[in-house]
């Protein structure tokens, strides 16, 4: 009798139970994506890199019923209005319904490019980049701005309405902030035009209203994250960096890594970083860099095999690296082996990393080497900076800034939490779950960050950590993984003898010899004016120059140079003396030098200056060098034996010397001197050497420094003397 109720009372219960389950089930977080939207816009960033990720999404939204969050990182630069249009129709069609699109704007974006950021559902504005001034300055077409009003009217930017986006491009518009407090009711906000306040008033009698200025006319129509927050116009959130954006959307860290274009525009190049990292791996990866740049590659994957090395040029090479995504250039790091202390740096510098299982990563803590003595821990003012750059770095490229600061950080805990809405794993350190708003519930310490422990793990373990993608075995599964067709073959370049060269011309002692054998032979060649010294000089010269073009040196270095030496030599031959052509032409001459033996790369804005205080000790040293050397030279080489024949003597007596004017050498009083220029003027002579102008001619039975009146004139050419002008004898070709 008592079996049916109990049967039933079974399948009440055994009913219930997944419906239970089904109301804890925890919500399935949203399906999201970053798109990078460079400049300029047009065909191949809407319809390739845009849009197929937005359909992409639409249809998987659909597919799973989920939530899809379209993320367009814009950045400044120039854009054409119907590109932008283009790309701005295609977002608000009806194919995206179910994708939220949110523009989220790093730096200051000012052009058409707003007009996408007014397309989207929401904006996120970094706290000091500013939003605005579509115009430029420029009043709009009818066409363009009836655009705007129709985009605007739609409100899918609750925060922009019409006043509003008039302010962003007339220049003349006024924009108001109304408050409107009714007897009885709530206060209501609005953002309005003049003409819009003026209905309110006529509508609204014995209302307060609070009227606050946020535009003012004359003024380019442009607002900040912060002024737009506090205003409550524009944006709906700020965010320092695109990690705080996928937390705000409740987005794994993998979306912040966007995916790659299409292989059949694919361009791969392969970079090998093995052995220890120092200055002259860090130049000749870069040339290839440069080399694969110059080639459209669009794809760099770098195979890094090595145990570290030097920081400066580790840290150079890893934000070289990361910079390539702003030309749209993905780059992928494969370590087959070990990637330790500078290694793991440059490989956080890429935006994807992938590992062999077996393979090792971490290690970065910076030591002291000192002569002598063991290897010692960096001290803080040393450590500090790294552990910021490495979490640069992270947020940078979507990873853990904490589990990248224990590479570096032996003392740095890191904990492992699980995010209340979206479910998903993430690693803050300490200082970090204090600072944020969510409140995770139980954090268990990673292991590998335990108390006098630098962050060391293997690729299954990366992956794990969210430092790594999922490991592959070989090569051939990599380009399988990253979309290379398995028919192209990769080679990287090996270092060869030019790349020694280089290196070895862009040394301290190296640069010393090349600045000092390049000035002496210059000397030399006024002197002798053989040729020989001036081709010697040439060469000295250009090694130098070629051995830092692309790097330090480019077409600026060399200008001011040729420029510099052009206006000593018209110092010289044109315009004897000491004045402002000879000075001009040292200064940017030495300027030159310094410039292309030096350009600010690193991240430390001390290395920066020790290195360029050893470029500018090396040329000063050099230059003392050859004044030393041309005083010696000065007397000694007239009477060398071999010499002394080829250096170039002013015609006189052999035995005696040349017979000088003693206005010349100064001798006579100043009566004697007088009545000598008197005598001077209109006589004629003969010309000793080239007048160009400079020269010395023969009057009478003296030989006188001359300067031409006129055009150069050859030696043996009848001269007169015109004028004296202090201890300047001006004379011309004469006529009879």
């Amino acid at each position: 009798m008592f079996r049916a109720p109990l049967i039933s009372l079974f399948l009440v219960a055994t009913s219930m139970i997944p419906m239970a389950g089904f109301a804890q089930e925890k919500p399935r977080p949203p399906l999201g994506q970053f798109v990078t939207v460079q400049s300029p816009i047009n065909d191949y960033v809407s319809n390739k890199k845009v849009m197929p990720v937005a359909l992409k999404l639409a249809d998987q939204a659909e597919r799973e019923d989920r939530q899809a969050v379209l993320v367009l990182e814009i950045t400044p630069g120039p854009s054409e209005f119907h590109h932008v249009q283009g790309l701005t129709e295609k977002l608000t069609s009806v194919q995206l319904n179910r994708v939220r699109t949110v523009a989220w704007v790093p730096k200051t974006i000012t052009g058409n490019k707003v007009i996408l950021a007014l397309a989207c559902h929401e904006i996120v504005l970094h706290p000091e980049a500013e939003i605005g001034d579509i115009s430029q300055g420029k009043p709009l077409q009818d066409s363009q701005q009836q655009f705007i009003k129709t985009l605007v009217d739609k409100r899918r930017n609750a925060k922009v309405n019409w006043a509003l986006a008039q302010g962003l491009f007339d220049h003349q518009a006024e924009v108001l902030k109304v408050t409107l407090q009714k007897t009885g009711e709530e206060a209501t906000v609005k953002i309005v035009s003049p003409a819009d306040l003026k209905s309110i008033q006529e509508n609204n009698p014995g209302a307060k209203i609070d009227v606050e200025r946020i535009k003012e006319i004359d003024d380019p129509g442009t607002f900040s994250g912060q002024k737009a927050r506090s205003l409550e116009v524009l944006a709906v959130q700020t965010a320092k960096t695109a990690g705080e954006v996928a937390a705000i959307y409740r987005l794994p860290r993998s979306a912040l890594r966007e995916k790659p274009v299409s292989s059949s525009g694919l361009i791969a190049r392969l970079i090998r970083i093995d052995a220890m990292i120092e200055p002259m791996l860090e130049l000749f990866v870069k040339r290839q860099i440069d080399q694969a740049l110059a080639e459209k590659a669009n794809l760099l994957i770098f195979e890094i095999d090595s145990p570290g090395g030097l920081l400066t040029s580790a840290e150079n090479l890893a934000f070289e690296i990361a910079a390539l995504e702003e030309l749209d250039v993905r780059t992928v790091a494969w370590i087959p082996e070990e990637a330790l202390s500078g290694a793991a740096i440059i490989a956080l510098g890429c935006d994807e990393i992938y590992m062999h299982p077996d393979a090792t990563i971490g290690d970065a803590a910076p030591i002291e080497i000192r002569p002598g003595e063991a290897f010692e821990r960096a001290p803080e003012k040393v450590l500090s900076p790294l552990r910021k750059q490495l979490r640069t770095l992270a947020e940078k490229k979507g990873r853990p800034p904490g589990l990248c600061e224990a590479m570096a950080d032996r003392n740095l805990i890191v904990y492992q939490v699980v995010h209340p809405e979206s479910g998903e794993t993430e690693y803050k350190t300490e200082s970090e779950l204090k600072a944020t708003k969510t409140k995770f519930g139980e954090k268990q310490a990673v292991h590998e960050t335990r108390k006098e422990n630098l962050l060391t793990v293997n690729g299954q373990r990366a992956s794990e950590l969210n430092l790594a993608e999922q490991p592959v075995e070989s090569m051939e599964a990599l380009k399988q993984r990253i979309g290379v067709p398995a028919d192209v073959e990769l080679h990287a370049v090996q270092r060869t003898w030019v790349d020694s060269l280089v290196f070895g011309l862009n040394s301290g002692p190296a640069t010393f010899f090349l600045f000092f054998f390049g000035a002496v032979l210059i000397y030399l060649e006024l002197y002798t004016m053989t040729g020989l010294c001036g081709i010697g000089s040439a060469l000295c010269f250009t090694l130098f120059f070629w051995s830092r073009w692309g790097g330090t040196a480019g077409w600026l270095e060399l200008a001011l140079f040729l420029l510099g030496l052009a206006l000593i030599a018209v110092e010289i031959f044109l315009v004897p003396g000491f004045g402002v052509f000879g000075i001009s032409g040292g200064l940017l001459t030495f300027v030159s030098l310094i410039m292309a033996s030096e350009t600010f790369v690193s991240q430390r804005p001390l290395d920066n200056f020790t290195s360029l205080g050893q470029s500018t000790g090396t040329l000063v040293g050099s230059l003392l060098s050859v004044i030393i050397v041309a005083a010696v030279i000065s007397h000694y080489l007239p009477e060398l034996p071999l010499l002394k024949h080829i250096v170039l003597k002013p015609p006189g007596n052999a035995e005696d010397g040349p017979v000088l004017d003693p206005r010349i050498t100064g001798a006579g009083s100043p009566t004697e001197l007088l009545e000598a220029n008197d005598e001077l003027v209109g006589q004629q002579g003969t010309a000793a050497s080239t007048l160009r102008p400079a020269g010395k001619a023969r009057i009478g039975e003296h030989l006188v420094d001359v300067i031409s009146n006129g055009p150069f004139i050859s030696p043996g050419t009848k001269i007169e003397v015109l004028r004296i002008e202090g201890n300047r004898v001006i004379v011309s070709e004469s006529s009879t």
